[in-house]
């Protein structure tokens, strides 16, 4: 069933594993894309291989996240909602992180958020419906990260961040959701980094970009916001 039927929603870090699952969900639920990275090959291959538009921006700079909006719309009539997936983990015990990492985790994790999100809301209100969802982590649902705290921290940071958008939206029809992959992604780096690990026991890419759609689909009477997906059994 199509249950987003034209509707236009932006895909950052549009070239990413877990975007080409959601990318892949969304266009099957009739949704077009705009895929969006850094990385202008890799975005632009992406695009082509599930017919959606491909555009370069670096959301580290508030600048390119407005004119983002402002290209997506020109190019595809209208916006409908972000699935923001830009992000960075990295393993740092306290005692070893190097200050520097304070600023990439939190830069790639929350300040790509608040930077697209911000560009994103005139224009989802103007049209007084919307839908925007971003990742979180399993580190931020327990509210510890021993080894990774910075990048828990910065998590945390994007949960409590939607939360609070979330509310601050309240009474309009533009919807908050926040993913929480409970384990490891089956992704290509993953399997890189740990290849004694059973990727079939990790969590499927497919499974966060069938529950987006789900949330992302209008419902009268009930909305989803937190959604957590688990590894198998």
């Amino acid at each position: 069933m199509q249950t987003l039927e034209g509707k236009v929603f932006i895909l950052t870090g549009g070239g990413g594993a877990i975007a080409g699952a959601i990318a892949k969900s969304f266009t099957q639920a009739g949704a077009k894309l705009a895929l969006v990275d850094a990385h202008e090959g890799t975005i632009h291959q992406r695009a082509q291989e599930l017919g959606g538009r491909a555009f370069v921006a670096n959301l580290t700079h508030y600048p390119d996240a407005e004119m983002l909006i402002r290209q997506v719309k020109a190019q595809m009539g209208r916006v409908d909602g972000l699935v923001h997936t830009v992000g960075g983990f990295a393993y740092a015990p306290i005692k070893d992180a190097d200050p520097s990492l304070y600023d990439r985790m939190f830069d790639l994790n929350m300040r790509t958020l608040f930077y697209i999100s911000r560009a994103i809301i005139p224009e989802l209100l103007g049209q007084k419906d919307g839908f925007i969802a971003g990742i979180s982590a399993a580190a931020a649902w327990h509210g510890a990260g021993p080894g990774v705290a910075l990048y828990a921290a910065a998590k945390a940071a994007v949960a409590t961040y939607l939360r609070s958008l979330d509310a601050e939206l309240a009474g309009t029809a533009i919807r908050v959701a926040i993913v929480y992959p409970m384990g490891a992604v089956d992704t290509p780096a993953n399997r890189k980094e740990m290849p004694e690990a059973d990727p079939m026991a990790w969590v499927d890419p497919a499974e966060i970009g069938e529950s987006l759609v789900y949330a992302a689909s209008r419902s009268p009477r009930g909305r989803v916001m937190e959604l957590q997906i688990f590894p198998p059994r």
